[in-house]
């Protein structure tokens, strides 16, 4: 988790520090690497599994770990999960209770598939993720739920020409 937290943090201060790396000293020639496409940065930084501490039970089953891929969301599936909670009124950020929204709808659709005697079903759902998942479990979920969307808002911008 902390190369992810090294490379956000990278990501979102790229136009802050032009390129250099942060804390370098003023003057000090810095090696160009190659610059990666945001959108990509992005999708490596947002997609992973969540090794939980504390299981959950979903079909009779311990589920020891939780898939995610924010970019996997569509569009009105990331709106949907963001206002099935309460209106928050911050168009620069999310609250706990939709960033753990946007975790859950994650991890539902990367969620494996169970044979439920001849039904197949999804092992778990984004109800069992909001109600099920333990506290400590719950700040890491937040947590990659916000990278994900202050990481997106600073992709978007180099998308963004004032022509």
């Amino acid at each position: 988790m902390a190369d992810m937290e090294k490379e956000t943090d990278a990501l979102l201060d790229e136009e802050e520090q032009g390129g250099q790396k942060a804390g370098a000293e003023a003057g000090e020639a810095q090696e160009k690497k190659p610059e990666e496409d945001p959108g990509e940065t992005l999708r490596k930084l947002c997609r992973g599994k969540l090794k939980l501490m504390t299981p959950i039970r979903a079909h009779s089953q311990d589920v020891r770990e939780v898939t995610f891929d924010f970019c996997d969301l569509t569009g009105m599936e990331m709106m949907d999960a963001l206002d099935s909670v309460a209106m928050v009124n911050n168009m620069f950020g999310i609250s706990n209770r939709q960033a753990i929204a946007l975790f859950a709808a994650t991890a539902e659709k990367c969620a494996p598939i169970f044979d439920d005697g001849g039904t197949r079903t999804r092992l778990y759902d984004a109800k069992d993720i909001r109600e099920k998942l333990g506290a400590a479990d719950s700040v890491k979920a937040m947590q990659l739920a916000k990278l994900f969307y202050n990481a997106s808002s600073q992709a978007g911008n180099n998308n963004i020409s004032k022509a």
